[in-house]
């Protein structure tokens, strides 16, 4: 069955017009939570927009839609940053 997993940041909402097979719903949820931790991970190393200090964290979330366009699935996960002054 195809799937389509969206993503939403502090930009919007980034449809999935496409969607990918998957053996069963678990798999595309699991994808779509690994998915979630790897845009973390971008976010904060590689791209150019990573939190800077004074920035209070980031909220990204993931949607799983089946071919219906029903959500099956969420992941959220939000990262708070606490930035304490420098000694130096």
């Amino acid at each position: 069955m195809r799937y389509f997993t969206d993503f939403i940041d502090d930009r919007g909402l980034s449809l999935d017009e496409e969607g990918l097979p998957f053996a069963d719903l678990h798999t595309a949820c699991l994808s779509a939570a690994e998915a979630l931790i790897e845009a973390v991970h971008d976010r904060l190393r590689v791209r150019t927009d990573r939190p800077a200090p004074g920035d209070a964290g980031l909220v990204l979330e993931t949607r799983v839609r089946d071919a219906a366009g029903s959500t099956v699935f969420r992941a959220r996960l939000t990262l708070d940053l606490d930035w304490y002054p420098s000694d130096s």
